[in-house]
């Protein structure tokens, strides 16, 4: 009887009952690693179950035919743990665990966190695997999202470096603002540049950097530049589309990668940024500071750099130079 589970590309052994997050980008590198994921599952003689959209349910009935089941309708988020519950209760004798594959969305940010009632009965054999894509929910869901599951996985299953816990995400998180850091950022524009260059595509980078911080700190205190930061951080999600990434860089340093970005789009969204920020009345009309503003650095793959290093290196140049313009300005690098 089972009481663990292989997944990852070394495969981890983890300890049942699990619930797991599985964020990835488009249906083609879903299909790939739930395929593993699947096969593992008959081979323990799990009853293995994917509830999602038709088409891929379809493709999964097809390639392991009475050997899954699939479920398109009638499963929400408010009532998966129900479900769940009744699908084990009704497990027959031969089968040695509940496999649920569940494709979710921006409906079931924070709901999953019912699944930790599971994960506290020892007797249950169920590993349940949350898949998001990441065009479907904000970051900032994303991150709400990673603070309800134990287990989280990053881009492909079978792949190395993939595998996080809930402890390790603080390696990848910034605990004050709830975005990304720089590690993570750094890791993600390696990749987002590899699959740039194999495919042709553009990507940018923005770089910002708060204005006369020091300031804030010095008039105020500590906790006032803390929510200073907390609060651009909340504005730039609304700047940013799902897909792009945002990370805090520095201590007032922001930095956003753009795929599928060319860089005149990108200033643009810098531009739109800037305007964002001026706006917002961070200090709720205290006169001591005056109103925050953003220097804003503006870099693009492939026409300005190939690499990391280089991307981030004309990035903080560009950035330095909208500092010498004055501050509140953006500069693309040319």
């Amino acid at each position: 009887m089972p009481k663990s589970v292989k997944i990852g590309y070394e495969g981890v052994e983890i300890d049942l009952p699990l619930h797991a997050l599985y964020i990835h980008r488009g249906t083609e590198q879903l299909i790939d690693n739930i395929f593993t994921l699947i096969n593992d599952g008959i081979e323990r003689h799990e009853k293995v179950v994917y509830i999602g959209n038709e088409r891929i349910c379809k493709l999964l009935r097809k390639n392991f035919r009475n050997r899954i089941s699939t479920v398109s309708k009638g499963v929400t988020a408010k009532s998966l743990v129900s479900w769940l519950k009744r699908e084990y209760k009704k497990l027959p004798k031969i089968r040695e665990g509940l496999r649920v594959l569940i494709e979710c969305n921006k409906n079931h940010v924070g709901l999953e966190s019912g699944l930790d009632d599971l994960s506290r009965q020892p007797d249950y054999r169920i590993f349940v695997l949350c898949t998001y894509d990441v065009s479907t929910i904000s970051s900032l869901e994303l991150v709400e999202t990673l603070k309800t599951h134990p287990y989280v996985f990053v881009e492909h299953l079978i792949q190395p470096n993939c595998f996080y816990s809930r402890v390790k995400q603080q390696n990848w998180i910034d605990t004050l603002t709830g975005v990304f850091n720089r590690k993570y950022f750094d890791r993600q524009l390696h990749t987002e540049l590899q699959r740039a260059s194999r495919y042709e595509h553009s990507l940018a980078v923005i770089l910002m950097d708060i204005d006369r911080f020091s300031t804030v700190n010095k008039e105020f205190d500590i906790s006032t530049g803390d929510s200073v930061l907390q609060q651009l951080a909340r504005i730039l999600e609304r700047s940013l589309r799902s897909v792009d990434i945002l990370a805090r860089y520095g201590s007032d340093e922001f930095a956003a990668l753009l795929p599928e970005t060319k860089k005149a789009y990108a200033k643009q969204t810098a531009q739109r940024i800037l305007r964002s920020v001026r706006n917002h009345d961070f200090f709720k009309e205290d006169l001591r500071v005056k109103e925050i503003s953003l220097s804003i650095g503006v870099v693009g793959f492939p026409e300005d750099a190939g690499g990391v290093k280089e991307m981030i290196k004309k990035a903080e140049r560009s950035l330095r130079k909208a500092k010498r313009l004055g501050g509140s300005t953006v500069f693309a690098y040319d």
